[in-house]
């Protein structure tokens, strides 16, 4: 178990991202800007980390939107039925993501050992420790930033490399994997 002043710090990151979101909102077309700042008491974790963390929590939930969607479509184009896109959506991300070639009829296997596909089996490793807020993992394991960079580059190419393999497009498009570098 880590110590106190370290959740409080991971507590704190999530509370921040959340208060940052809500004051964007509350100045989105306000004619009065909020001049409030918000620092939480024991601090956040510092920028290298606060900025690892976050990005590691919207790529969770960019791939299971991004699966869900596909699903969606899948039942727009007549591939499969309500009932299983609904039975789909309920199995955890990376077993989804890997099954919808399968589900829009498609005979190719997405390799989930080699890039850029095992990213979704990296950034999924983290969902349940993200969502559960399981201190010890989040601090113990944390990925460097040249790696959650790397895992979002290849995320943006697995997404891309996905429509290509469901037949929506018929070769990556250089400005979506762009999307990725920095």
């Amino acid at each position: 178990m880590i110590d106190a002043k370290k959740r409080v710090m991971i507590w704190n990151t999530f509370f921040k991202l959340a208060w940052e979101q809500a004051k964007r909102l509350n100045d989105t077309g306000s004619q009065k800007k909020s001049k409030k700042k918000f620092k939480p008491l024991g601090g956040p974790l510092p920028d290298g980390k606060f900025y690892r963390l976050a990005t590691l929590a919207l790529c969770c939930l960019a791939v299971e939107a991004r699966a869900n969607h596909l699903l969606d479509e899948l039942v727009e184009e007549g591939k499969i039925s309500k009932k299983e896109n609904e039975a789909a959506q309920r199995l955890p991300t990376k077993y989804k993501w890997f099954l919808l070639p399968k589900l829009a009829g498609v005979n190719q296997k997405l390799d989930e050992t080699k890039q850029p596909h095992r990213s979704i089996v990296e950034i999924c490793r983290f969902r349940n420790s993200l969502m559960h807020v399981s201190y010890n993992s989040l601090q113990k394991k944390l990925p460097k930033k040249t790696t959650m960079l790397s895992l979002f580059e290849e995320f943006v190419k697995a997404m891309e490399n996905m429509n290509v393999v469901l037949g929506r497009i018929k070769k990556e498009r250089k400005k979506v994997l762009d999307i990725g570098k920095f």
